[in-house]
């Protein structure tokens, strides 16, 4: 039944999408057609990949309470920093393209993280609600949080300049899991962190020390889907110095550094792990 109703929904929307002239190039078309063209995109990215990769339509609808960080859920918060970050670059991401399009600087923000928390945040959850999974208030509140930070920094970009979220992932770490085909839910090899650059600030920003940076951090480990005993579970914050990669490479490839204030480079910091 939930499959039928997805796939009546997304019929709906591309009829009503097929009003707009598609023999237009994309970027001649007014902004908010762009903007429900994005929409329909996503949309559809979200169900299919749900279909494909977490079990969508294989269940009746049902609410679940996954917990937060505790060793008795099941990635050990990962999952809830996924979310978090996951709409955060979303907003962060769809701001900059709509204000290119036309949208004041508020509404690009504002439109950016409604798309973000309805699609990948709502949409989501209401797929993993005709799953194993369940919908998650738990998820939907970390979903919600990531698109309100982004939307807050995106609206203050001296606070971006001095501090990013980030997420890591190693595909070549070895671990007693097998690299999954879904990376996003591969949380035996990621990690998310926080990182406060010193290039942010005008005291540093003339000094080589431009190019050192603080980071906090959060991974789990051993968790695998309940899998494995509790006892053997690690959740561990940790606190690093690495490198700005953005500030040290833009020199070389311009505004394609910036793709290292969203993305943290394994190995190239040095860290301090505590595990709990």
């Amino acid at each position: 039944m939930f499959r039928i109703f997805l796939i009546l929904i997304l019929n709906l929307l591309l009829l009503y999408s097929s009003s707009f002239n598609f023999s237009k190039k994309f970027d001649t078309l007014p902004k908010e057609d762009k903007l429900l063209i994005t929409d329909i995109a996503i949309a559809s990215a979200v169900i299919g990949w749900g279909f494909a990769e977490w079990g969508y339509g294989e269940e009746k609808f049902h609410l679940d309470d996954e917990g937060w960080f505790e060793k008795t859920t099941s990635n050990g918060g990962s999952d809830k920093l996924g979310h978090f970050y996951t709409n955060y670059l979303i907003t962060r991401l769809l701001s900059d393209t709509y204000n290119k399009w036309g949208y004041s600087k508020r509404d690009s923000a504002l439109y950016a993280s409604l798309t973000s928390v309805g699609l990948s945040g709502f949409l989501i959850e209401v797929g993993d609600g005709f799953s194993e999974h369940g919908f998650s208030k738990n998820d939907f509140i970390a979903d919600s949080l990531g698109a309100l930070f982004g939307y807050i920094w995106y609206l203050n970009p001296s606070i971006a300049k001095k501090i990013d979220f980030r997420f890591e992932y190693d595909p070549f770490k070895d671990t007693d899991t097998p690299n999954q085909t879904d990376f996003t839910t591969d949380y035996e090899r990621m990690k998310h962190l926080v990182a406060l650059k010193l290039s942010g600030f005008d005291t540093f920003k003339n000094t080589p020390l431009k190019y050192v940076e603080f980071h906090l951090g959060y991974f789990s480990r051993h968790f695998n889907h309940d899998s494995l005993p509790i006892e053997g579970r690690e959740r561990n914050l940790y606190v690093g110095v690495g490198l700005n990669l953005s500030e040290l490479l833009n020199p070389l490839i311009g505004n394609y550094s910036k793709v290292f204030n969203y993305f943290q480079v394994p190995h190239t910091y040095i860290d301090k792990v505590d595990k709990f």
